[in-house]
């Protein structure tokens, strides 16, 4: 079999797509399903992220061809089914956009901000429902949030939504006093426990339950300062990472490994560590 030829890039993508699903095609792709290539998909999609954080163009470009070729496949494999094609999923976002974007192509009020956008956008968003769907008049407010999303990008889709409704705290001073009310619980659970000097616990449902309440509120913590929450703990991450590698360079340095030092010595590494980092940030 010839690889497609079109003089379209993305005519030749959907004809790949096809064929590896053909009879003659490839037996893994034929085998998938909608299902089967989740993982796929969402790894694809942080890969871009990743791509994007590290100003990688290079990569950016084949990260974001490799989450195009996730959409075709899915749409290929819908199209076996008889549901939809990609050119329906296209005039479908077509059609969506600019029904969302009045202010760009309609008559509507000039809007001057991302918020009033936002606004306007939610308010979009539950007309078209009510129009597709006569019942949603009647939906429930955190009706519609995937369970499938991540569970801190779950936790700030329901607080936003209920912040929309007058349901949260009036300023950050509130939320700081309810986290201090939950890091209260918390301790008071494990001192009831007399635990606080062990250095693992074995699963315990109420620990659980009030870290879950301090999660929740770190959440709703990040969306009031305009933090990405799902980001930011990323970036926490990736700053641990950097500094704890080169905290193992310096212990290499000493001919040993990092088991063979104290934790007051892995200390004063790591404080080198730090130092380091902030001199490699400052220089940029």
């Amino acid at each position: 079999m010839k690889p497609p030829q079109f003089e379209s890039p993305l005519q030749n993508l959907l004809a790949l797509a096809a064929d590896l699903r053909s009879e003659n095609g490839c037996p893994w792709d034929k085998e998938q399903t909608h299902k089967s290539v989740i993982p796929h998909l969402l790894e694809e999609a942080y890969e871009v992220v990743d791509t994007i954080e590290e100003n990688d163009d290079i990569h950016f470009k084949e990260e974001l061809g490799d989450l195009l070729f996730q959409v075709v496949f899915h749409c290929q494999l819908a199209e076996e089914r008889g549901a939809f094609g990609f050119m329906d999923v296209a005039e479908g976002i077509f059609q969506k956009l600019v029904f969302r974007h009045p202010h760009v192509y309609g008559e509507s009020a000039e809007l001057k901000s991302g918020n009033q956008v936002l606004g306007q956008w939610e308010e979009l968003k539950q007309k078209e429902k009510n129009l597709k769907n006569p019942d949603a008049k009647n939906a429930k407010i955190l009706d519609g949030i995937p369970k499938s999303f991540p569970a801190i990008i779950r936790s700030e889709k329901i607080q936003s939504k209920v912040a929309k409704q007058g349901f949260d705290w009036p300023n950050l001073q509130g939320v700081f006093e309810k986290f201090k009310e939950e890091i209260g619980e918390l301790e008071d659970e494990l001192h009831s426990k007399n635990v606080l000097d062990s250095k693992k616990l074995t699963y315990d449902e109420r620990v659980e339950e009030e870290l879950g309440d301090l999660f929740f509120l770190l959440v709703n913590f990040s969306r009031r300062v305009s933090v990405d929450p799902e980001t930011c703990l990323r970036k926490a991450n990736e700053k641990f990472e950097s500094r704890f590698r080169i905290l193992e360079d310096l212990v290499a340095k000493e001919g040993k490994t990092v088991k063979d030092f104290t934790l007051s010595q892995l200390d004063e590494f790591w404080n080198e560590a730090k130092s380091q980092t902030k001199e490699v940030k400052q220089s940029r």
